[in-house]
């Protein structure tokens, strides 16, 4: 629409004298500002609008809500506590807030000039368990890692950050097998929730099983390397931002992954593991949470994260449908550890995201998954004495479960080759798995196939590197169109052979003498 200059007062046109030249400029800024104003008043709300939806149906109810200044402009705080709303927490680096918000102002708050958007702080969901009856444990077999850790290539010095609802640090399966020290090297609670420091719910304590278990430090004799995660070496970090019922929020999630950004390099994260999605559906562009993972990447952190557990046509929540992440589907094993017969579990997600991207990217062993039990009366297995398994262990289904094994994988990778980047190790991931179906008929759903640890460290060229060309989250850019992230931050320079050189990682250090079967036996090298 164009803007038309009001006509001059006539009294104005009549005069006889010129304009004095302030005077006309006083009236050109009048008119250009009133020119201005219609536009800027009438401006669209930058409220997510699901979350317009449920103000508008409850204008009373107070709504937990994601702001975004525009450029740091801090008179967004202003504006959300004047209309009576009350800030709860920073998100510093994304240069947004969290705060309670009345229903009924989210509107006039979406349209303040220093308000970039408002999305929900959702409550973060556990990708769904999917009991099973079937008792399987091949999952290590089936991505070919005992071929790797005969090798001495266990995951050893590689830090898995676990984001989920804490992992039970008193459980020996954690402990070195050499050394009889603690895994878990860091604890770290992240939660909106008054919380216990155990696993009372035991989703995590089940994914760092299937990532970095180990029963042969069991002391039962019956127990002992019957029950091996993927990388059952890796140094595991809890990061808990759930409460005793699993329940989260993105903000909570966000600030867990803030965390992990900072200490990457001094625990050696080189993997984070996040078998959650959002609930509420949005597009990676413009989710906080797709923000945070991205800025976990773009840092050098391989990012894994479970695709769900809805079907076809579901990869719409955050931060599965990111492209940058590895987002991983769910295979169902047939209860053989043979990759022939294997299948895409029905419930697994896949699909085409709300930008175009195919996910998930590949798929890996996620159902009757054989993992820790946190303790006995986990929310988990209360009520479900079906799925307990040796009294210490539990059976779950779900994509929650596959995510774990690529970040074991990952975490194989990283210790055999520290020198790769997590962009080398997506594109090894994703160009070594196996194609269930085969070639010529590969089954939908699977991305690129199943991974295989063994294809993957054992590449002999120099990898390629994924997510080329792709765009950013619009967080990550500023106003002008410049990128928060260039490509100096997340170079090969970051993760160069100066710094995880071989002299560090040498053979010597992980010889066939400290992997000999008087540590693993028979089982596990065969398994």
């Amino acid at each position: 629409m164009h803007n038309v200059s009001p006509p001059i007062p006539r009294r104005i046109a009549n005069w006889r004298r010129p304009v004095p030249a302030a005077l006309a400029l006083l009236l050109t800024l009048l008119l250009l500002f009133g020119a201005l104003a219609t536009p800027a008043s009438a401006a669209e709300s930058r409220v997510l609008p699901q979350l317009q939806e449920w103000a508008n149906a409850a204008p009373d109810a107070t709504q937990r809500v994601i702001v975004r200044r525009v450029e740091g402009n801090r008179t967004a705080d202003a504006a959300v506590t004047r209309a009576g709303g009350r800030i709860i927490r920073d998100l510093g680096a994304l240069d947004a807030f969290v705060a309670l918000v009345p229903g009924r102002a989210l509107h006039s708050l979406g349209r303040h000039p220093a308000i970039r958007s408002i999305s929900p702080d959702a409550p973060m969901r556990t990708t769904n368990v999917i009991d099973s009856s079937r008792l399987a444990t091949f999952y290590p077999a089936t991505v070919n890692a005992p071929q790797l850790w005969s090798q001495g290539i266990t995951g050893r010095g590689v830090a898995v950050a676990i984001v989920d609802t804490g992992i039970n640090d008193k459980l020996n399966d954690f402990r070195d097998p050499i050394t009889g020290n603690m895994r878990i090297i860091s604890q770290k609670p992240f939660t909106s929730f008054k919380i216990s420091s155990s696993d009372k719910y035991g989703h995590g304590t089940h994914i760092a099983g299937v990532v970095g278990g180990n029963s042969c430090n069991r002391k039962e004799n019956d127990l002992r390397c019957l029950y091996i995660g993927v990388a059952p070496g890796a140094t595991l970090i809890d990061i808990k931002v759930t409460d005793d019922n699993g329940i989260s929020y993105v903000s909570d999630v966000v600030a867990a992954i803030e965390w992990v950004i900072s200490n990457r390099t001094t625990h050696n994260i080189r993997v984070m593991n996040l078998s959650m999605v959002s609930s509420v559906a949005e597009s990676y562009r413009t989710s906080v949470l797709a923000a945070a993972v991205e800025r976990a990447w773009f840092s050098g952190i391989l990012v894994v994260v479970s695709a769900g557990n809805n079907g076809p046509n579901s990869m719409r929540f955050p931060p599965a449908n990111d492209p940058f992440v590895v987002t991983v589907g769910a295979v169902d094993m047939m209860g053989t550890p043979d990759r022939a017969d294997d299948r895409l579990a029905p419930w697994s997600s896949y699909g085409i995201t709300q930008d175009g991207h195919v996910k998930p990217d590949v798929v890996a062993p996620g159902r009757a998954m054989v993992s820790l039990l946190s303790e006995p009366k986990a929310r988990l297995a209360s009520n479900k004495s079906q799925r307990i398994v040796n009294t210490h262990y539990l059976r779950l289904s779900g994509s929650s479960m596959a995510a774990p094994v690529v970040a074991g994988v990952a975490a194989l990778a990283f210790q055999a080759r520290p020198e790769w980047t997590n962009d080398q190790v997506k594109w090894l991931l994703m160009h070594t798995a196996y194609k269930l179906g085969g070639d010529a008929n590969p089954l939908p759903g699977q991305g690129a196939g199943m991974v295989d640890a063994e294809a993957v460290v054992q590449y002999s060229s120099v990898p390629e590197f994924a997510n080329q060309g792709l765009i950013r989250s619009d967080l990550l850019v500023t106003a002008d169109g410049t990128n928060v992230y260039s490509s100096a931050n997340w170079s090969t320079a970051n993760w160069s052979t100066a710094n995880w050189s071989t002299a560090n990682w040498s053979t010597a250090n992980w010889s066939t003498a400290n992997w000999s079967t008087v540590n693993w036996s028979t089982s596990v090298v065969d398994e």
